[in-house]
């Protein structure tokens, strides 16, 4: 049997919005992750100078802190401070003088992002007093290689970080 009606062609949609729509959204996908990847490089500092007005101190900032780790050595030695509290003083005391040396707030700083900052001799020196400074209950450490280590950093450290 036929019939005289005519059906109607399917209707379609142009593909041209949807390509376009795509697009955008990629666009913005790939320039939000761009700014994450700068924003977070730029958090991390590699290589600093030494501020200027800090050159002319370093002697006088190196013998504070030497007579500061003495000071914590004496301490301890004559059970004045346990062996955690020294670790704890030790490595405020580094941390402290590379603040001063650098303007890096390294005493707010997790060893993760002391890491970041790729001064190995601080991260060196951190991550060996993370385990007694942080020790629940008994603290296990060899103190007088700690503190001659922490010693020999401050004595030796140079103008620039690397």
């Amino acid at each position: 049997m036929q019939t005289s009606i005519k059906l109607q062609d399917p209707f379609k949609y142009s593909v041209i919005p949807l390509i376009i729509l795509l697009s955008v959204i990629f666009l913005i996908t790939f320039c939000l992750i761009c700014l994450k990847i700068r924003e977070k490089s730029k958090k991390t500092t590699s290589v600093k100078e030494i501020p200027e007005k800090n050159i002319k101190n370093i002697p006088v900032i190196k013998g504070k802190y030497i007579n500061l780790l003495d000071s914590i050595e004496y301490k301890y030695k004559n059970n004045e401070i346990t062996l955690r509290t020294a670790y704890q003083q030790i490595s405020e005391a580094i941390r402290m003088f590379v603040f001063e040396i650098t303007d890096i707030t390294t005493q707010n700083y997790s060893l993760s992002e002391i890491k970041k900052l790729k001064i190995p001799h601080l991260y060196e020196l951190i991550e060996e007093y993370y385990e007694p400074e942080f020790a629940s209950k008994s603290t296990v450490g060899d103190f007088e290689a700690s503190i001659n280590k922490a010693r020999g950093v401050i004595k030796q450290w140079n103008y620039h970080i690397h």
